[in-house]
């Protein structure tokens, strides 16, 4: 049966569309990876036991790739990185800390620091990793080799407080694998969710200091 569909070769380089390819690209020239996964389309947002499964998994995912690809937008050079909106979203705080390999590349798609000279801006104290942790406030130590637990609680709060999420319960699932607990999904139940975060990291510690939360969810 032939398809009266016609894509044309410039329809890959734009919009959406545009990034996939590009992103499948530098996972296979840059990292000679046969295989890529994007958060963007490959979870099915309709299948309420996918997405339950994918939030809960996110951290181990990234935590285990041989490499996290980040695509800033709105980043031409390091110069550009604290304008950039990546850094003020709620679920990049995960996709920051996670991965053990990271790999940051500008609007163009071209590396902020050369490839020839690192496959991993992870891997050293350089001027990518320092302007990083100044427009975070992380310290490069958790950066480079950050441990999810429920110890404290709140500098990883202060992390997340200035970040921003599109739906209210995002802000709380953002940060289950920060703290490594566990947490059901149940998108309706609105600040709800924070609540029952903040239950779930008191039954790991003792730590009231969890109450000084001031963030914002949208």
């Amino acid at each position: 049966m032939q398809s009266n569909v016609e894509v044309k070769s410039f329809d890959w380089h734009v919009g959406g569309l545009g990034k996939l390819y590009a992103f499948c690209q530098k996972a296979r020239d840059d990292f000679n990876c046969s295989f890529a996964w994007c958060d963007m389309c490959c979870i099915d947002k309709t299948s309420s036991s996918e997405l339950d499964e994918a939030i809960r998994s996110m951290f181990r995912w990234y935590r285990n790739s041989h490499i996290c690809i980040t695509y800033l937008q709105e980043t031409d050079s390091i110069n550009d990185l604290a304008e950039d909106e990546w850094f003020e979203r709620g679920w990049t705080l995960l996709e920051l800390l996670a991965p053990f390999r990271m790999k940051f590349y500008g609007k163009s798609w071209a590396p902020l620091r050369p490839l020839h000279e690192s496959e991993n801006d992870k891997c050293n104290s350089d001027s990518v990793l320092q302007e990083i942790s100044r427009i975070t406030r992380i310290p490069e130590t958790d950066l480079r080799a950050f441990n999810p637990e429920t110890n404290r609680v709140q500098e990883k709060m202060v992390w997340a407080s200035s970040r921003r999420t599109t739906r209210v319960e995002d802000i709380a699932y953002s940060l289950i694998g920060i703290f490594d607990v566990s947490l059901m999904v149940a998108y309706g139940e609105g600040r709800r969710a924070f609540y029952r975060l903040m239950e779930a990291i008191l039954q790991r510690c003792d730590h009231w200091e969890i109450f000084s939360w001031k963030g914002s969810s949208s």
